[in-house]
């Protein structure tokens, strides 16, 4: 052991050392908050009894030292009131006061053998010993401990109160015995969703349930592995065991065009600096959310460190080249992997530690684990395989498949991170039968949570995504770049997954397709990631396993429909797939032509040739958007009755770029258009909730209906206690959006808001230039001068197209700002407020773009303003020249009623009437509905002689609610009672309820109505 010269003797009497404080002079402010024992000066600060303590190189994380403990009799310890306790100021928490933080203390311990025996970690004041634990000390390597001072012992203080201990201490109950302590933080506020439990501080969180936080590591989980029973398997289950495990080799093999560089992995190796001395393995310490802990530059060197996602991309880099390398190559990836296995065990990432916290775990620790699957029969050779076997199946959870069923609940970070990698870890076991009994509890599971419709998150029976409290695209597309891998290698076996696991989960993977266009799902669903590309582009491998994996009744080799999905979105550039669904299977490309609801996402998407249009808002159950502390910074806006107009090319190809983006001009909203700095979020995360339940759609035959109540002044935060959250501005409107073929007709009532300093604006486009002189259009000139702006006049025919071909014609008497210039903007994560910069960012915190930009103006806080204009996506150039004329000859459509009761339009050339009835039990005064008993969206067709076809939607989803503000996320029936004149006979659906007729020669309609999707039905006429 490599010690220094300085050692304190162990002082029998106990007797104090402080007086050196006082002779050096150091202050209060002088104290540290976090100790990392790198000067022999340190140890004049603390006192022993029957102890020694030296600092040590021998172990060490940050620095060059730790803390030597070596204690000879029962009556010992060690102590310092040598340390400062950190406010929640100056504690680095993300998001501020947003959750709940308390006072935590956080160290490394280190041991060099399992001991009999356990320590006690203390803080006195005056003398008086306050709170207290035990660690036993029956473990090996390092160790992270984070522990809330409200969990400790004794006289503990309440969670979030600060504390004022002036003494800190450690002793033991054993005769003798070594420990190494290092970095230690002897108090700063702590996230309280973050201290986990583990076997050495098994009480943290003991009170509460600690299956809702599915990162948690789990002692009953852990447990469940080490004590699974496994019976007998026959010889045609071993052999579906190795066939599964090839196929796990197959997906995570690289192509074989890439070659073994040596130089290059050694190089890679190297700069993680792991070296052994001595025979011990050194390195800079293992992390994983180091950023959450407090650091100090002075007393803990530089900030060298290793997260544990950067070991796993050179470990797997390693294993990737392993069987491809010569004789000595392979000799070295040999050496490399085994002193970085032997790294990762040794800082402590074992079964049975958690490191402080494991939260999200599932982002950082893929690569490592594919590493150690890839190089099982290495790791067996070394002796290896059990212990990181089971350091994985602790840190994945594994044993949560063998829970009872009551306790599985679907989640998407589940889907994404951890799911295929269960099914990889079932086989770091030795034992077939254990990996078969295993097996079986896996497939059962995911089967299970596959089908979950009304869970928290999940995949609900429409179809969306739900994570966050929301329909959330980007995590969803994780799930689905992940499951198919596991239905394809599963299917067509007696383990494979469930029908109705396999059917729920294709419904949402379909979806996917219907809201992207043609791969981007747009702004509106982005959640934190607006403008950023992001789609299902990176689905491709995804369809075509789902394709392959059949339908999900097992009855069909192949999935006919997502096949057909992939020909259109993929077809063109896979001769082969294309010739194998085609030709040999008679599979077509799909047409996606139609009209979709998505209610737990306040979507609806209409689609016709190859253009969509994605129409957003939201409600007291489906957040705006996703506003965090340093990501989506102004993104207030993208669901107030957005329009987002897509062709084949995706965002980028229909002028949406991020830079220079006027966060005020999302196309379609109605906003207040404020400040920048104003507009940003004060609050560190947000994601508003209204207090309205209206909004929706309905669709009947290919077109549809879309309207909210758009309502700013009071509402509540997805995520977070806060259930009392409103805009200054208390911005108001009842919207809607009628689709009928090829155009959109957009309706605005009862506009208003209260600030007399901003304008409240309905925008209708905001398009990027590629050139400055590409054209706009409008009724009275072709504009190609840059920069320019004109207003159109309100008592003038009004009409645009914008640069891409979408043209838009005003009826309403609006004047309209048409507008090409440069802006400038800021980058979604960076805050104009706080100056903070997320690194995704890339530095780009100002950006700017040239646009071309159209709104209708409300002028300042109206109270009563409105709106009417058609949209016609993106025309050809023959339609375009013959605009102007298409508009005045038009009259297959006639707005029937705009106010605050409805808003009503029928399209005179398909003989359908649509409705968004904000008011209930108000008489409507024309056509075959005269009123409903509540809120809804009702079209009817009535192209028959004596028949009417009709499809309606009470569109309050109806979510329990367990507290104020809080539900619970899937929807209970509302009752819609639908009043139609004349008397009707009504064809049996099992939604009907009752059918009554009145002597008012009236037919009143009861529809049980659930999760805000259609009810269509036919009536004929008596």
């Amino acid at each position: 052991m490599i010690l220094t010269a300085l050692t304190i003797l162990k002082n029998q009497l106990g007797i104090s050392l402080f007086f050196i404080i006082t002779m050096f002079g150091f202050s209060h402010t002088n104290k540290p908050a976090v100790e990392s024992f790198e000067s022999n000066k340190t140890l004049n600060f603390y006192e022993t009894k029957n102890s020694e303590l030296i600092i040590s190189n021998k172990y060490r994380r940050y620095g060059e030292s730790s803390l030597y403990w070596k204690w000879t009799e029962p009556s010992n310890y060690l102590g310092t009131a040598h340390f400062k306790i950190l406010s929640h100021q100056e504690s680095p928490l993300a998001y501020g006061n947003h959750f709940p933080a308390s006072p935590t203390l956080a160290f490394s311990i280190y041991n060099e053998a399992p001991q009999d025996g356990e320590i006690t970690i203390s803080f006195e004041k005056n003398k008086v010993k306050e709170v207290w634990f035990n660690i036993k000390l029956s473990f090996k390597g390092w160790r992270r401990v984070w522990v809330p001072f409200y969990e400790m012992q004794g006289n503990a203080p309440k969670k979030g109160a600060q504390i004022n201990y002036d003494y800190f201490k450690i002793s033991s109950n054993t005769n003798s015995g070594a420990l190494y302590f290092d970095d230690i933080i002897f108090s700063q506020y702590q996230d309280d969703r973050h201290q986990y439990p583990d076997e050495l501080v098994p009480f943290i969180k003991s009170n509460q349930d600690l299956k809702k936080d599915h990162w948690m590591p789990l002692i009953s989980n852990y447990e469940r592995i080490k004590n699974l029973k496994a019976s007998p398997i026959s010889k045609a289950i071993r052999m579906d065991l190795k066939k599964f495990e090839q196929l796990i080799d197959q997906d995570l093999a690289i192509d074989k065009k890439y070659k073994v560089y040596i130089n290059t992995l050694r190089e890679m190796f190297n700069k993680l600096g792991v070296k052994k001395e001595g025979g011990n393995v050194v390195g800079p310490p293992l992390t994983f959310k180091e950023e959450q802990e407090y650091f100090n530059k002075k007393q803990q060197g530089e900030r060298v460190f290793n997260d544990v996602k950067d070991l796993g991309q050179v470990l797997k880099k390693l294993a990737n080249f392993y069987d491809r390398a010569n004789t000595s190559e392979k000799k070295e990836i040999e050496n490399m992997f085994l002193l970085g296995t032997e790294y990762f065990l040794d800082q402590g990432w074992q079964a049975g530690s958690s490191g402080g916290t494991r939260h999200h775990i599932g982002y950082n620790v893929n690569e490592i684990t594919e590493a150690f699957y890839v190089m099982r029969y290495f790791l067996y050779e070394n002796n290896l395989l059990n212990e990181v076997g089971a350091s994985l199946h602790w840190l994945y959870n594994l044993g949560m498949v063998l829970d009872d069923e009551q306790n599985f609940h679907v989640n998407i970070d589940y889907l994404n991170t951890q799911s295929y990698y269960h099914l990889m870890l079932i086989f770091l076991l030795q034992n077939q039968e254990k990996q078969a009994a295993l097996l079986r509890a896996y497939s059962r599971y995911i089967s299970i949570v596959l089908a979950q419709q009304k869970e928290e998150w999940g995949f609900k029976v429409d179809g969306t995504a739900w994570h966050h409290n929301g329909h959330y695209p980007a995590y969803g597309i994780g799930a689905f770049k992940t499951v198919p891998k596991v239905i394809r290698i599963l299917s067509g076996t007696r383990f494979r997954i469930s029908t109705e696991g396999h059917a729920n989960f294709k419904n949402a993977f379909l979806k996917s397709r219907i809201y992207s266009q043609l791969y981007n799902w747009g702004f509106g669903n982005a959640g934190r990631h607006p403008l950023e590309n992001n789609g299902i582009q990176s689905l491709k491998k995804s369809f075509l396993l789902m394709a392959y994996s059949g339908n999900p009744e097992g009855t069909s080799k192949i999935d006919k429909e997502v096949a057909a999905a992939y020909l259109r979105l993929w077809g063109k550039e896979d001769i082969l797939n294309t010739s194998i669904f085609s030709e040999v299977n008679g599979i077509q490309k799909e047409n996606l032509s139609g009209y979709f609801t998505f209610p737990y996402a306040a979507t609806a998407v209409h689609r016709r040739k190859k253009w969509a249009a994605l129409i957003k808002g939201y409600s007291k159950y489906i957040w705006a958007s996703e506003i965090y502390v340093d990501e989506n910074r102004y993104g207030r806006y993208p669901a107030n009755g957005t329009i987002q107009l897509l062709n084949e090319k995706g965002e980028k190809g229909s002028g949406f770029s991020q830079e220079g983006w006027d966060w005020n001009r999302y196309p379609g909203a109605t906003v207040i258009n404020l400040p920048l700095k104003e507009l940003e979020s004060k609050m560190p995360l947000i994601m508003f909730r209204s207090n309205e339940s209206f909004v929706g759609g309905t669709t009947l035959d290919d077109n549809g209906v879309f309207g909210m109540i758009l309502n700013e002044s009071k509402g509540n935060n997805a995520d977070g206690g806060e259930n009392r959250v409103g805009f200054p501005g208390r911005l108001y409107a009842k919207k809607s959006v009628f689709s009928f073929g090829d155009k959109l007709i957009c309706i605005g009532t009862n506009i208003s808001s209260v600030d007399k300093k901003n304008k409240t604006q309905t925008n209708l486009f905001q398009s990027f230039l590629n050139h400055e002189k590409t054209p706009v259009y409008n009724s009275t000139e072709t504009i190609k001068k840059f920069p320019y702006k004109i207003e159109l006049k309100s008592d003038s025919q009004k009409w645009i197209i914008d640069p891409y071909g979408n043209g838009y014609h005003i009826l309403s008497n609006n004047s309209v700002i048409v507008k090409k210039e440069t802006q400038h903007s800021y980058h979604n994560k960076y805050s104009i407020n706080t100056g903070k910069m997320n690194p995704k960012g890339k530095g780009a915190k100002e950006t700017k773009g040239n646009y071309a930009t159209a709104w209708i103006d409300h002028g300042f806080a109206p109270k009563d303003a409105s709106y009417q204009y058609v949209i016609y996506p993106f025309l050809n150039k023959n339609e375009q020249e013959r605009f102007s004329n298409r508009i005045t000859e038009e009259d297959d459509f006639d707005i029937v009623r705009a106010d605050s009761i409805a808003h009503i339009i029928t399209d005179k050339s398909i003989h359908t009437t649509a409705y968004v009835i904000f008011e209930n039990e108000q008489m409507l005064s024309k056509g075959y509905l005269k009123e409903v008993s509540k809120p809804a969206f009702v079209m009817i067709n009535h192209s028959g002689n004596n028949s009417l076809t009709i499809s309606a939607v009470q569109p309050d989803l109806n979510f329990p609610e367990y507290k104020k503000g809080k539900f619970k996320n899937y929807s209970q029936e509302v009752e819609l009672k639908i009043t139609l004149r004349g008397k009707w006979s009504v064809l049996p659906r099992d939604f009907i309820k009752n059918v009554n007729t009145n002597s008012l020669d009236e037919t009143i309609i009861t529809l049980d109505c659930i999760n805000g999707l259609p009810r269509e039905f036919k009536v004929s006429k008596l």
